[in-house]
């Protein structure tokens, strides 16, 4: 009768270690993959160059094809834009900007942009770039 007994005993425990590893594995492959895709929500072409420096980046600015300018991802006319970056200049002098143009860009485009951060106040801006594969 004990054989019988112990036979007919239900397991009622739930193992999960099964669970646990896959949403660590989710985790983590999410954790990876959000850097790049929060890159930036702008379609532009950048040049190539064989290297770069890698720079901490604070702001983002980027001139379209079309010669339109954002900033991080907002659209912004260059008045705005040279008021903007001289506030963020006067709170923090040790901001990094990286100017991100499109390859088709009209030269003109980028001189305008580049004189606005001149006059802005703008140390040593980067010019964004994509490496070369």
């Amino acid at each position: 009768m004990k054989r019988r007994m112990r036979r007919s005993k239900l397991m009622a425990e739930i193992n999960i270690t099964p669970l646990t590893d896959v949403v660590l594995v989710l985790l983590i492959v999410f954790m990876i993959a959000t850097p790049f895709i929060y890159q930036s929500s702008m379609t532009v072409q950048l040049p190539q160059a064989s290297a770069s420096e890698e720079t901490s980046r604070d702001v983002i600015i980027t001139i379209n094809a079309q010669g339109e300018v954002f900033l991080d991802d907002a659209r912004i006319d260059l008045d705005t834009l040279k008021y903007r970056l001289r506030a963020m200049m006067r709170s923090k002098p040790n901001t990094s900007v990286i100017l991100n143009g499109d390859k088709n860009v009209r030269y003109d485009s980028v001189i305008q942009v580049m004189d606005v951060l001149t006059k802005a106040g703008v140390k040593n801006p980067g010019l964004g770039i994509e490496l070369k594969k």
